[in-house]
């Protein structure tokens, strides 16, 4: 008999995780999620982890029957290993938690009823958070900026912990993009939903792997994803620089003389040579931003490449493949 598909998943995108934290999550979640009755699965997505963490997932795999470990072939990034989490995912209700348990696990059942009310998107809005002044301030700035800037309406101080109805997970699927940022992608998509907010705890175990440079990259790819402020930027910048540097020239030939040596000061020709120069490099470098990421999303690469698939579930799924080819093979027809 095969097994009844688990109606809740959770999708843990893991790198180089300290293996404590990936025991604890485990244990937390059962116990929040126990109470509800409801069968779930817990998807690890390992996104190129050292020897030690992807030592520890192949472990947990062959010994918690709940389990599905997704080993990709390389480091493709948080965004990627998400996706590739709910595109293993076969639950109802799909809830995506970092593995460092700054969002608490207890939070599930209540997301959990928001969505049986009828709510597609149930996201956690962080009311406080105990990181680092370093981590913090930069969150504050970017999340601002980019509703500010953004053509979609982005909730403020949320992150990647929510619930997702399986119809959204399955629109999610539909969208093309190589260039994932689904803080923006998902607000995009409509849907009824809601905000739940959370207190967000400080790391206990092991050191985040989540450097300034990711977090200026994932700033960076929901900028050009969801605003094409930037580029009407360009044409802002290059008017008032137009505008202050015939200024400048009036006001210099005015107080100089119109005489040629006002015209060839090596001064004057200097910091002429300078702003426009400046306004051309910045203009040419936001233009090559945006179509860097047009050839990425024109060459169609794959956004993750699994490398392999461990688990008690993808076993199962395999026997009943190869039990579904047998009956083919034998009736020449596809028996369900």
């Amino acid at each position: 008999m095969p097994a009844t598909p688990a109606e809740l998943s959770i999708v843990v995108a893991v790198y180089n995780e300290d293996p404590r934290n990936l025991l604890h999550l485990l244990e937390r979640l059962w116990k929040a999620i126990s109470p509800t009755g409801m069968s779930y699965e817990v998807i690890f997505v390992n996104d190129g982890s050292g020897i030690k963490t992807s030592a520890a997932l192949k472990q947990i795999a062959g010994e918690v029957d709940y389990v599905k470990l997704v080993m990709l072939s390389r480091n493709f990034g948080q965004q990627a290993a998400i996706t590739a989490g709910f595109d293993h995912a076969v639950g109802q209700a799909v809830v995506n938690i970092d593995s460092d348990l700054q969002d608490p696990p207890e939070l599930i059942p209540q997301m959990l009823q928001k969505w049986r009310e009828g709510f597609d998107v149930v996201y956690a809005t962080r009311s406080t958070r105990r990181d680092r002044f370093g981590k913090r301030l930069p969150a504050f700035l970017f999340y601002r900026l980019l509703g500010a800037m953004s053509s979609v309406d982005i909730p403020w101080d949320t992150g990647d912990f929510r619930l997702l109805d399986r119809k959204v997970v399955d629109a999610l699927k539909s969208m093309p993009e190589r260039t994932r940022f689904l803080r923006g992608m998902i607000p995009w998509l409509g849907f009824k939903q809601i905000g739940i907010p959370i207190d967000r705890d400080a790391r206990e175990v092991g050191e985040s792997t989540y450097t300034i440079k990711k977090l200026l990259i994932l700033a960076m790819d929901g900028i050009l994803s969801f605003s094409s402020a930037p580029l009407y930027l360009v044409s802002m910048i290059g008017a008032v620089v137009l505008g202050i540097g015939v200024l400048g020239l009036v006001l210099w030939l005015a107080l100089a003389g119109m005489t040629k040596s006002a015209v060839l000061d090596p001064a004057f020709v200097t910091l002429a040579l300078m702003t426009f120069a400046g306004l051309q490099i910045l203009c040419s470098g936001i233009v090559a931003v945006y179509l860097g990421k047009v050839l990425d999303e024109v060459r169609a690469r794959p956004t993750y490449l699994v490398a392999e698939r461990l688990g008690e579930p993808f076993a199962q799924d395999a026997v009943e493949e190869t039990t579904a080819a047998v009956v083919q093979n034998k009736s020449g027809h596809l028996v369900k």
